[in-house]
């Protein structure tokens, strides 16, 4: 699709709405370099998967690239607005050329720069790599204990889908895990989406997936 108008590739590397499906590595890999080879810009849209949502900071890392712009947002001050545009590139814009309703201010970094530097020491003294394990192990736990409801598991780190083969059930589920006090998301037409708490803990995981079972139970009866 590349043509003469082209000037840049802006992708999800996990599609947040769009399923939860996390691209194929070796394909992107792929895009990188024939970007690069064409002097056309990757930019990886970040807003869902930076700020450690995937277990890395950005999970471009994970993906082992180096995009020119990555675009931050949402968990980067823990609910309070911000936007947050890095690009490798120099010496691009001078002062005036660019504004932000959601940029830069005092309440918001100030928040942001403390909200980095809670995460990284929690990543760092490997709270949040155990608990995304125990999170997954929990998913993998559903997934062959109910093949008939569940087909797959889509994502990675805290930003998973479990893939019903019967989309009738996808509000059923939504709909009996609220009335059981858990609150899931749902993606694309058939995808159980969860987007837990970064500092959410292991008590916490046992008590909301116990309520996930209890509607699984409900809605096979």
């Amino acid at each position: 699709m590349i043509d003469d108008s082209t000037v840049a590739v802006m992708l999800e590397l996990i599609q947040g709405e769009g399923g939860i499906f996390m691209q194929d590595i070796s394909q992107i890999k792929k895009l990188e370099k024939t970007l690069k080879e064409k002097k056309l810009l990757l930019i990886v849209d970040e807003i869902q998967t930076g700020v450690y949502r995937s277990g890395n900071f950005l999970i471009s890392q994970y993906f082992e690239i180096k995009p020119d712009i990555i675009t931050l947002a949402k968990g980067l001050a823990t609910g309070i607005p911000i936007g947050v545009m890095m690009t490798s590139k120099k010496d691009i814009f001078t002062f005036g050329d660019h504004g932000s309703t959601f940029g830069g201010n005092h309440l918001s970094t100030t928040v942001s720069c403390k909200v980095l530097d809670i995460l990284e020491k929690y990543s760092n003294i490997g709270t949040l790599q155990e608990n995304i394990k125990f999170f997954d192990s929990y998913l993998l736990y559903f997934m062959n204990k109910y093949p008939n409801l569940f087909i797959q598991k889509n994502g990675h780190g805290f930003m998973q889908g479990l893939v019903l083969k019967d989309d009738t059930k996808l509000n059923e589920l939504i709909n009996s895990s609220l009335k059981n006090g858990l609150l899931i998301l749902k993606s694309g037409k058939n995808i159980i989406r969860f987007l837990p708490p970064l500092n959410i803990t292991k008590k916490e995981m046992i008590k909301g997936f116990k309520r996930f079972e209890n509607s699984i139970i409900e809605i096979l009866k």
